[in-house]
């Protein structure tokens, strides 16, 4: 191979690799690094009708109800609770929690409003 041919076949590889990492940030750019704000909205709305029998749903309120139910912002403040380990864990049934049969949007809508809760 001369020197030309692989000079040109370095600039290919280069090009390609280029347009690659192009293709790749544009979808990483669609993806959101955040909850969606209309999520957030719904998840709250889902946790005042659902949910507020049993827990503190909004910040307002004690973290641990006196029967030992904790509030979504003691659940949001907790170590490794992540977007992901959320919803996996409210699609699961737990001995103390009725089954509400939440749909995939539900879940993470709810998951989503949990997480707003955040200290920042």
């Amino acid at each position: 191979m001369s020197h030309t041919e692989r000079r040109l076949s370095v600039s290919s590889t280069i090009i390609a690799l280029a347009i690659a990492g192009t293709v790749l940030q544009a979808k990483a750019d669609t993806i959101p690094a955040s909850p969606v704000h209309s999520d957030v909205a719904e998840g709250d709305r889902l946790a005042h009708t659902l949910c507020v029998s049993c827990h503190v749903v909004d910040t307002i309120g004690p973290l641990i109800r006196t029967d030992r139910v904790p509030s979504f912002s003691w659940i949001a403040n907790q170590e490794g609770l992540t977007r992901t380990t959320l919803p996996a864990w409210l699609n699961r049934s737990h001995e103390r929690m009725p089954d509400l049969s939440l749909t995939r949007d539900e879940i993470r809508e709810v998951s989503a409003y949990i997480l707003s809760l955040r200290r920042k």
